[in-house]
């Protein structure tokens, strides 16, 4: 009994390791008087997905969310419904950021 619920606890262990690593990816928000109202960031082969926040990044604040690295696309959108996208964004093992600014915009 003992050895069967230790091979399970082995197990349990074994599978939450092999999560993948998350690293930080910060959206600050450098829009002037724009507030950004929603962060996508998808992988470069695929589509556009869910928003990422639910709260309002206003000028001058960020956000950081949790991503695997990879590449990726990434799109916000401020109060007006104007876009600002990055394409092939390479997010390597020590995160990466983000200034929005007026010239990304689409």
């Amino acid at each position: 009994m003992k050895r069967t619920a230790l091979l399970i606890a082995l197990a349990l262990a074994a599978i939450a390791g092999c999560g993948t690593k998350q690293v930080p990816v910060t959206i600050a928000n450098d829009l002037g008087a724009w507030d950004i109202q929603e962060v996508y960031i998808d992988p470069t082969d695929q589509p556009w997905t869910n928003s990422l926040i639910t709260t309002t990044v206003v000028p001058g604040e960020s956000v950081t969310l949790n991503i695997a690295p990879g590449t990726y696309d990434m799109r916000c959108v401020d109060e007006d419904g104007d876009t600002y996208t990055k394409w092939e964004v390479v997010i390597g093992s020590e995160g990466y950021t983000w200034n929005v600014t007026l010239a990304h915009m689409d």
